[in-house]
């Protein structure tokens, strides 16, 4: 099982970096691309709270089909979604560009791509909830190394080449995720009678009865904290999504250029590593619930240095805090997620989570964003963000308990 378990974390980590270099270039690199089109800030802000808010829709219904459905795998599920972006893709590369033609593409594939990332979660937690010991931390640590290896070499290409040069790039690495995704599978060894015994199985047990996932609305009745702390992670990552989209804007307030961007992207990926791939051991020290508190006060405390920094190099430095904020709360999350909710419906819970941390933020973060940098300006839109994020944290802390391992197996926290 440990070889499968090391095996399955390289290809994880493979679906990871492909995932986020890809990401990098679509959705990070998303105002370079858009201004360059003529788009105006509160235009792009528009643009990427529509995603945000189709992805709203999307998340929760591909989560049910997954949950629901017996005949097509998560897998399968995945590479359907996949094909349908890199052709929307392959269309706006191909076709002469538009206002709405832009609009409507870059609309539809954001939001299948923010749809797909809380899948990959669960496509892995599916494997982990059978036994198999995957770094997850580590994993997902490789994306980070590997977005900040793209944040670097495509702010120089766009420096060099003009932000033409973003979506061919884009195209190319989402041939990786099709292709990781595809390779992501193995077959777990089959248990003889004697390892079943020696593991407590018995004949005479008779397998627990499968229960059915429940709808959406039955789902938040019956997990209420659940709920107020999804609206806790929505209002943390508001400055995370307005840092992210609008970073170029914050640069240039402080006299830097593309390429100080995806410098300092760089540095917070680069930094998410040691976080990530050493949680599997961090959680065995500190309970999951008080790492997502310690990330969630992390969220505001980047926030508020990136809204004090006076030049590139202090925006830069305050990227140091993304190693405790958002590289302890992504693997924390999935983890307690995984723990709290119930079997049958666990892809729904881990897809409620990119609803709030994706969908709710980013549309809220994308559509106030605009409007704030084109009325007020830079100091303004951060002001916001901090104030908001701070908000979120003290929700976080009011509505994270322990989960009841007891009641849901599979438990890995």
């Amino acid at each position: 099982m440990e070889a499968i378990a090391r095996k399955l974390t390289l290809k994880f980590g493979f679906i990871q970096s492909s995932y986020w270099i890809s990401q990098c270039a679509i959705n990070s690199f998303a105002a370079v691309y858009l201004h360059a089109k003529n788009f105006d800030n509160t235009q792009i802000g528009f643009i990427l709270s529509f995603a945000a808010i189709l992805s709203l829709i999307l998340q929760p219904l591909t989560a049910s089909f997954a949950d629901k459905s017996k005949k097509v795998t998560l897998r399968h599920l995945l590479l359907v979604l996949m094909f349908l972006v890199f052709g929307l893709s392959l269309l706006l590369y191909i076709m002469p560009g538009s206002f709405l033609l832009i609009s409507v593409i870059y609309i539809l594939v954001n939001a299948v791509e923010f749809t797909v990332n809380p899948l990959f979660n669960s496509l892995a937690m599916e494997y982990m909830n059978q036994g198999v010991p995957m770094n997850y931390g580590l994993a997902r640590g490789m994306g980070s190394i590997s977005f900040a290896v793209m944040s670097f070499f495509l702010g120089s290409l766009v420096d060099r080449f003009g932000a033409d040069i973003i979506l061919p790039v884009f195209l190319v690495c989402y041939v990786l995720v099709i292709l990781s995704t595809y390779l992501f599978h193995d077959k777990l060894p089959v248990k003889s009678q004697e390892q079943k015994n020696v593991e407590g199985y018995s004949d005479e047990i008779v397998p627990e009865e499968e229960k059915e996932a429940s709808g959406i609305l039955t789902f938040f009745l019956e997990h209420k904290l659940f709920l107020l702390m999804l609206c806790g992670v929505a209002m943390i990552f508001y400055s995370h999504v307005l840092i992210n989209t609008y970073l170029i804007n914050i640069m240039e307030h402080v006299g830097g250029s593309g390429s100080d961007m995806g410098v300092s992207l760089s540095i917070a990926a680069f930094l998410e590593l040691p976080a990530m791939a050493f949680f599997i051991y961090i959680v065995k020290k500190i309970k999951v619930s008080t790492l997502i508190k310690l990330s969630a006060l992390f969220f505001a405390i980047k926030s508020f240095a990136i809204l004090l920094a006076p030049n590139v190099y202090m925006v830069h430095f305050s990227m140091v805090f993304q190693m405790i904020a958002f590289a302890l709360f992504t693997p924390a999350s999935i983890y307690f997620v995984n723990d709290l909710i119930e079997k049958e419906n666990r892809v729904k819970g881990q897809s409620m989570l990119g609803v709030a941390n994706i969908g709710v933020a980013g549309t809220l973060a994308n559509l106030t964003g605009g409007k704030l940098l084109d009325s007020y300006g830079v100091t303004a839109m951060l002001l916001t963000g901090t104030v908001v994020t701070a908000v979120g944290f003290l929700i976080i802390c009011i509505s994270i308990k322990e989960p009841d391992k007891q009641k849901n197996t599979g438990g890995l926290a």
